[in-house]
């Protein structure tokens, strides 16, 4: 077998491979509780002990053009 053709097998390999991946991911079932929990914010705006930010301060004053 050429060099060429070997490549050219390992390559279409492992592109079918990636695309089978793809698929799998695509078609693969998961709970509803699960794809909820996923996108769901976390809750640390809930929390008591959370500080506030502090306010910027104004930038400074440019000096006068001549």
């Amino acid at each position: 077998m050429s060099v060429g053709r070997t490549a050219g097998w390992t390559l279409g390999g492992l592109v079918l491979g990636v695309l089978a991946g793809f698929a799998g991911e695509l078609f693969r079932r998961q709970p509803a509780g699960k794809v909820q929990q996923r996108y769901v914010a976390p809750e640390a705006t809930c929390t008591t002990d959370a500080r506030t930010p502090s306010p910027v301060p104004e930038p400074a004053a440019e000096p006068a053009a001549r």
